[in-house]
């Protein structure tokens, strides 16, 4: 039997320290475990600890009398640029993989932490997880140490290692955070792979559409003056167009580079984001895509808070702040005011315009049956593959679309140049 020094936390309480004897360390976190206690640290007791507390307060001492100004400025500003970075998705989904299988292990959450942090290269995903590392480390909770980077981990993932800390249950709560971050990413790459072509399409169209009225036909137009010919309507037109584009391409694409940022910062301002989040819902193909993306991400979010013991309150005000939409996002802060005033969620989903009589008659069901986080998860996995049906369906439409558009602009200036040589052949001849 060895002694091992522990540091532990349970819910809301302060992390307390002490000592127990075990076979081994994965012995000392089971049974710490079993005691309802949440593992930061475990580590053997030696005896040495006190001298060796005493010599590295000494030498931390010695070091910060002796360490230049500059240096200690400079490393918080490297560490805090690279914090600041955006971390996708994908790395997200990594690290709670990672962390969920060291901690199931039986690894103590700090040392999960430092491994997590030691085998990460260089950059903004190590200097989150250092930053994490160092708020469990002062004796923060890792509900806690997330909710300092909302900018990486939503409110959701914040709420539910929190109750996950407070029901002894981190490890079942963390796969449910990685099973629920990959669909996620499932789902947002699958309409990101199938816009990829309609958009590479768009671009290289428009691109060879300038190219010609800018590059290829004002040539035209020079032999077109040469011969003083009668010309129709619309070659002047293109002629007009190709000699403006010609002088004052450079001009076109500054104008377009302004229009795109200012359409981006519209985009950002809340009255341009709600117009646009309304047209979109009003679109004939466009509406019926966000409408089920937005029920899938809305009943997978809602049953995720449900399955981990979050309060139904708090689960709506969560999943609201998770839905892209505006409108459907204030829907669902009406459900939540409407529950919070005695009614049920069915209720005020009938009462709102984007919820689907499916969604409205599942949640109903649910409520009745005691079920609502199982019904809603199924629910979501059916959301998902109609996302995926729907992208499938929309970008086989809008190929076919953008290539008979680009072929009649084509086609038109291409006529329109061709319809004066044959003139000028007959005069000619």
């Amino acid at each position: 039997m060895a002694k091992f020094q522990y540091k532990v936390k349970r819910g809301a309480e302060a992390v307390k320290t002490g000592t127990l004897d075990a076979e081994s360390r994965s012995a000392a976190v089971a049974q710490l475990r079993d005691m309802g206690f949440f593992p930061i640290s475990v580590e053997e007791f030696t005896g040495k600890e006190k001298t060796e507390k005493k010599k590295e307060k000494s030498s931390g001492k010695e070091r910060a009398n002796a360490a230049p100004r500059e240096t200690s400025a400079a490393m918080p500003a490297a560490s805090l640029f690279a914090a600041r970075r955006r971390i996708r998705l994908k790395d997200r989904n990594w690290f709670f993989r990672q962390l969920a299988t060291l901690l199931q292990a039986g690894m103590p959450i700090l040392r999960a932490l430092g491994t997590l942090r030691d085998q990460t290269p260089p950059g903004r995903l190590r200097a989150m997880i250092e930053g994490l590392h160092e708020a469990v480390q002062q004796g923060s909770s890792l509900a806690d140490g997330l909710e300092k980077r909302p900018d990486v981990f939503p409110t959701m993932y914040v709420s539910l290692v929190r109750a996950g800390e407070a029901g002894g249950m981190i490890e079942e709560v963390l796969w449910r955070i990685v099973t629920f971050g990959e669909q996620d990413e499932d789902l947002r790459g699958k309409a990101v792979s199938a816009m990829i072509y309609p958009a590479f399409l768009t671009v290289i169209s428009g691109l060879a559409v300038f190219i010609l009225v800018s590059f290829v036909f004002p040539n035209f137009v020079e032999v077109f003056n040469d011969f003083d010919a009668k010309l129709p309507a619309i070659t002047l037109f293109v002629m007009a167009l190709s000699g403006f584009m010609g002088k004052f391409w450079w001009a076109v694409l500054i104008g377009v580079a302004l229009l795109a940022t200012s359409l981006r910062a519209y985009r950002r301002s809340p009255a341009g984001r709600r117009s646009l989040d309304t047209l979109w819902l009003k679109l004939p193909l466009i509406s019926g895509l966000v409408q089920r993306y937005e029920m899938a991400k809305f009943a997978r979010t809602l049953g995720t808070l449900f399955d981990n013991g979050v309060p139904v309150l708090t689960s709506l005000r969560i999943t609201a702040e998770t839905l892209s939409n505006t409108i459907i996002r204030e829907e669902v802060q009406r459900l939540q005011a409407g529950v919070s005033e005695g009614a049920s969620i069915s209720d005020g989903m009938r009462k709102a315009a984007h919820f689907p009589p499916l969604v409205v008659n599942i949640f109903a069901v649910g409520e009745e049956s005691g079920r609502l986080g199982e019904v809603t998860r199924r629910l979501a996995d059916a959301y998902d593959i109609e996302v995926d049906r729907a992208v499938k369906a929309v970008t086989a439409l809008m190929e076919p679309v953008i290539i008979v558009v680009m072929g009649v602009i084509v086609g038109f200036l291409v006529i329109a140049m061709l319809l004066p040589m044959l003139t000028l052949s007959s005069q000619v001849h």
